[in-house]
């Protein structure tokens, strides 16, 4: 499996050109009870960590307080934030608490503001849209999302001109034939087909015919069924040169309280099981050669640059992999615990209730 953006002749600059473009733990419970736990709530200098480190090393998962002289140093220091969208500034279109505010405030300090997003079914220009329903602001140019990441990817191999099969919404068959210069095909003129579509078609013969479907492309789809799963497993099955491309790993999605739903993970998961061939490539988070090429392309320089996100097999794996700062939010779709039974190299610097916690630790003490 390959890690996307591969080397090639293609950068984030150059594709942002084409678009116009709770506290988990409550500081009420007993401080003696929490030390026995190994859980340090709060000191004298204000730091907060979740889990006692061991002698000589930096605590893990310790939460930034606006309390904290350290952390004022460290926001300081910090020169640029990349954060996820889904559960970090919104949650099903609902604005996290104090998130646009937040955004404001990094903005008027002055500190390079950036959006790096694996849903696929969305544009930068959407994203934006969004974003002035609830008050918040950003342009085209500061989003990246997991299609243009896959269109880049199908640039690379010089595509143009061919038929690439998508699983996934409208959106991305516009991203990919706009950027890539494509022929993408179904999404949601499939949507409406049912088993015995699949059944009559392709026992006969498919149309178009595998040896001419160059890609197979897949994110995240709300038509998903059984005739595009059949479709898409045919093609890859049947041409062992058609290339597997997945937008993203995520599993699932935040709906708020507790509730989530399938992303292009799990679709991913479906596809690759019934063709028996694993992705070519999955583009968008955590990728390292994407983590790369949006720092080279936007100057930044890891050690002062802060993932944001709310997922660590994405978001926080795809900033530790270039060294940047990595800080976990609360308000999406993994929480606290999820996060504690991870990997210790897979967890993130910093955990925050939300990014309202940025505009604090802007705040003159």
């Amino acid at each position: 499996q390959a890690s996307c953006c591969p080397s090639g002749p293609f950068s984030l600059s150059s594709m942002a050109a084409m678009s116009t473009g709770s506290e988990y733990l409550r500081l009420a419970a007993a401080a003696a009870a929490g030390m026995a736990a190994g859980f340090l709530l709060a000191s004298g200098r204000g730091t907060t960590w979740l889990k006692r480190p061991k002698r000589g090393e930096q605590p893990l998962l310790e939460r930034l307080t606006p309390e904290s002289l350290q952390h004022r140093q460290w926001m300081q220091r910090m020169e640029a934030f990349i954060f996820d969208i889904d559960g970090v500034i919104h949650v099903a279109g609902t604005p996290v608490p104090g998130a646009p505010e937040a955004l404001a405030a990094l903005e008027k300090a002055g500190k390079r503001v950036m959006f790096m997003t694996n849903n696929a079914t969305v544009t930068p220009e959407s994203v934006v849209e969004r974003f002035r329903s609830f008050g918040a602001v950003a342009r085209p140019e500061q989003v990246m999302t997991s299609a243009i990441a896959a269109a880049a990817f199908l640039n690379s191999r010089r595509l143009e001109g061919q038929l690439v099969y998508v699983i996934g919404m409208d959106s991305l068959v516009d991203e990919l034939s706009s950027r890539a210069g494509v022929r993408a095909f179904g999404a949601s003129e499939d949507g409406g087909k049912t088993k015995e579509d699949a059944f009559r078609e392709f026992k006969l013969a498919m149309v178009p015919p595998p040896e001419e479907v160059a890609a197979v492309v897949v994110g995240a789809d709300y038509l998903f069924n059984y005739y595009k799963l059949a479709r898409a497993a045919n093609y890859l099955r049947q041409n062992p040169n058609c290339l597997f491309v997945a937008t993203n790993p995520d599993p699932r999605v935040s709906l708020g309280d507790h509730a989530i739903v399938p992303a292009a993970g799990s679709l991913l998961q479906a596809v690759a099981t019934a063709c028996g061939r694993e992705p070519t490539i999955v583009c968008g988070k955590p990728s390292r050669g994407l983590a790369l090429q949006l720092l080279e392309s936007e100057g930044f320089t890891a050690a002062s640059t802060c993932m944001v996100g709310d997922r660590t097999d994405t978001d926080i794996e795809f900033g530790r992999s270039v060294g940047m700062e990595t800080l976990f939010v609360e308000s999406g779709s993994m929480t606290l615990e999820e996060v504690r039974v991870v990997d210790e190299a897979s967890q993130p610097r910093f955990v925050a209730a939300s990014i309202a916690t940025l505009a604090e630790l802007l705040k003159p003490p």
